[in-house]
């Protein structure tokens, strides 16, 4: 039958049987209970659906927990310090970068492009860094050909055909904008754009662990690999693109762990990094509820929150600041494929404002049972059915010759199995109930599988 996991009970246990009891004060009673609240939830999640990744949240200007669970590599676990690749995640630090640069009178958020990059076309010299910080320059999302370190090369390709509308009025995601920004960056500080970011903000955070794809792995810290549904598994330290170019240069590549990437807030908190009036222009809201390098929104409790997420082959990342509380919240994963990565963040961010996240997992199928329906089974189409036996739920795979749908397979109380689909529904995490799964064994093997949601059924035979 279907379980409610209520992952206050499991710490409630856990208190209970230890016989622990430490006299605090009470804002750090409380910062510690939700700590271990956190870690709780962190635990259920990994346990039930898997989580390979780190997690960290702070409030009132203190870490409340850093959590890390799954496995870095083949031969060692992940742990707090482990170095993950940002992706996205690398456009705020580029954009502290800039207004730092302005700070210094080296450029001007209202400066044409033109001013500061040679080449630039007639019809793309009204487009300002400002409108490049906040993907407002009008130019299309899909003008993304070109790499090297050839700006003359690239320039061309990536404002082919000039901005669309007329720059600051409409909002379009163009990653290729924080690439020239990147180059933007290293003519304005005359140095390179890797060096220039760790003159301006590695160092002033205390980021000791922070690098770039393609540099030597920092001695003492474990390096994670990324598990990946977009090719082979890759380290944080590989490039994903081949090179760190003009193709992925300033809007991803940032390889760091949660501490630095703490240290880093802690500086933009306390006015260290930047001016209070460069933080407010930071995450004033422009067109689309974007910012400075930020995507703006609110926390549980109705206050600003702003940060980013980054998907790249292997690595998933979320950052999120919380003016309003002095925290935030840092999750890396590396598995692109972790369907329990808006899970955990969302259900992080909740603890952290006093609210209890509920999720329902469906039944769990005994384990010898699953062990004889794990496998791959093919259908007439030759499209794929794979179930995976790991820890928790088993996941469910269907390669359909170009979407893929994941799921995991849980047990009714009719006793029979259903394919569940983990999804966001109205903001909350809930397994979906997607119909129930016909299986015909032979010699306590599973033979076939049936998608009986379908009519007809779909039926997937098992590989040999």
């Amino acid at each position: 039958m279907k379980t409610c996991f209520r992952f206050y009970l499991i710490l409630l246990a856990t208190l209970l049987s230890s016989g622990r009891h430490v006299a605090l004060a009470d804002d750090d009673e409380a910062n510690a209970s939700t700590g271990e609240r956190i870690e709780a939830f962190v635990d259920l999640v990994h346990e039930r659906i898997g989580f390979s990744g780190v997690v960290l949240a702070g409030r009132d200007g203190e870490i409340v927990s850093v959590i890390a669970r799954g496995n870095a590599n083949a031969d060692e676990a992940l742990n707090t310090n482990s170095l993950f690749e940002i992706a996205s995640c690398t456009k705020p630090f580029t954009a502290v970068a800039v207004l730092r640069l302005a700070e210094q009178g080296k450029l001007d958020l209202d400066d044409s492009l033109s001013k500061h990059l040679p080449g630039v076309p007639e019809n793309c010299k009204a487009i300002t860094i400002q409108h490049l910080l906040n993907h407002t320059s009008g130019i299309p999302g899909s003008n993304t050909r070109g790499s090297g370190d050839d700006l003359s090369a690239v320039l061309p390709t990536f404002l082919d055909g000039g901005s669309r509308s007329r720059p600051g009025l409409q909002h379009e995601y163009w990653n290729q904008g924080y690439s020239l920004l990147s180059e933007v960056i290293a003519r304005a500080n005359g140095t390179t754009y890797t060096e220039t970011m760790r003159e301006l903000v590695f160092e002033p955070s205390q980021m000791d662990a922070s690098c770039f794809t393609g540099d030597s792995a920092p001695r003492g810290f474990s390096i994670a690999t990324g598990r990946s549904s977009m090719g082979p598994s890759r380290s944080a330290l590989e490039h994903p693109y081949g090179s760190y170019g003009f193709q992925y240069r300033g809007m991803g590549g940032l390889v760091t762990n949660v501490h630095d990437l703490w240290k880093w807030d802690r500086a933009l908190a306390d006015r260290s990094l930047l001016s209070p009036s460069s933080v407010n222009e930071m995450i004033t809201p422009g067109p689309g509820d974007y910012g400075l390098g930020w995507q703006l929104s609110k926390s549980p409790d109705g206050s600003p929150s702003h940060g980013h997420r980054g998907r790249v082959r292997g690595f998933l990342a979320q950052v999120q600041r919380y003016p309003s509380v002095d925290g935030a919240i840092f999750v890396l994963v590396n598995d692109d494929r972790s369907s329990t990565f808006s899970v955990i963040a969302q259900g992080v961010e909740q603890i952290l404002f006093g609210e209890e996240p509920k999720l329902e997992f469906p039944g769990e199928l005994d384990p010898k049972r699953i062990d004889a329906i794990a496998g791959t089974y093919v259908d007439s189409q030759m499209r794929k059915l794979v179930v995976e036996d790991v820890a928790g739920l088993p996941e469910l795979r269907i390669e359909w010759g170009g979407p893929v749908t994941r799921g995991y397979l849980g047990l009714e109380p009719d006793g029979k199995p259903h394919l569940y689909l983990l999804s966001l529904v109205d903001g909350s995490a809930k397994f979906k109930n997607d119909g129930p799964l016909k299986i015909e064994m032979k010699n306590e093997r599973a033979k076939s599988i049936s998608l009986e949601v379908l009519n007809p059924p779909l039926v997937f035979k098992r590989q040999p």
